[in-house]
């Protein structure tokens, strides 16, 4: 049996899975585990699978895997949960957390008020190659299905690209998915769709790479979607951003700032036996 707990950030849902004393999951079956754990109908269901490790350089290691199997190195609503837990079990104190990614060393504020709220720093956003894309994506348009729209590319943790839009309802399925496979991004990209409500307040949905579908909530997406409005002058350095799942605030200076809860739903155990492809 194998000892999980499941949390959730603004609804983009996550099992965790607790190595910090010791390998639960060999290495080379984390794949195979993390698609049969993650099937909404033959194992727990959720987003993506975080494995909490020891770290010689902060209080613990963060790694994160999509639904599809493929390890990522960052994801924001991820680490709020990640750091949540490190506290809860007494692995991290409350206050001032530091968590190693595949991004670099991320640092975040965890206090509890009756709500546990995480503030992420996100680092720096990047742009042109780095996001990496093949040439830089900034206002580069595109087209698809008779629809031509404006793409900003950027990484803040993650590539994304982002689209300002009129309006949120429609299905952002299949134009997403033309974006997230353009040969442009050589590693694939997440795929936003932002809404402007005012300055100070935006609506986004967000097509998620790995999970090659929309999530109620995407951490980076929303730093994303705030960077390249902050960037184009439509959006203040302080925006609350709302997802589908609820609501984000997110920071932009120098360095991007995310503030959110996270949720944790249950704890079990699960008999690895029993999931089908593992």
């Amino acid at each position: 049996m194998v000892r999980i707990t499941k949390m959730h950030g603004n609804g983009n849902d996550f099992v965790l899975v607790d190595e910090f004393k010791g390998e639960m999951v060999p290495e080379k079956i984390k794949p195979d585990f993390v698609r049969a754990v993650c099937h909404r109908r033959f194992g727990v269901g959720a987003d993506g699978v975080l494995f909490v490790q020891p770290s010689s350089v902060a209080d613990a290691k963060f790694r994160y895997f999509n639904s599809d199997g493929s390890e990522a190195e960052m994801c924001g609503n991820g680490i709020r949960c990640f750091c949540r837990y490190l506290v809860e079990e007494g692995y991290a104190k409350e206050g001032k957390v530091r968590v190693e990614t595949l991004a670099g060393i991320k640092e975040l504020d965890v206090w509890f008020d009756g709500t546990w709220w995480i503030r992420v720093n996100m680092g720096r956003p990047k742009f042109g190659r780095d996001v990496p894309a093949k040439e830089e994506v900034w206002g580069r348009e595109f087209e698809f299905d008779g629809w031509r729209f404006k793409v900003y590319a950027v990484n803040t943790g993650v590539p994304h690209a982002v689209i300002f839009v009129d309006e949120l309802d429609f299905d952002i399925i299949e134009p997403a998915r033309f974006i997230r496979y353009h040969d442009i991004f050589p590693e694939g990209v997440n795929v936003n769709f932002a809404k402007v409500v005012s300055k100070n307040v935006v609506e986004v949905r967000t097509y998620e790479r790995g999970v090659e579908d929309e999530t109620l909530s995407c951490g980076t997406g929303s730093c994303a979607v705030v960077v390249v409005g902050n960037k184009l002058g439509i959006l203040e350095s302080q925006v609350e951003v709302r997802t589908r799942g609820g609501i984000l605030k997110v920071e932009v200076n120098d360095e991007i700032y995310m503030i959110g809860s996270a949720s944790r739903v249950f704890d079990g155990n699960l008999h690895l036996s029993e999931l089908q492809g593992v």
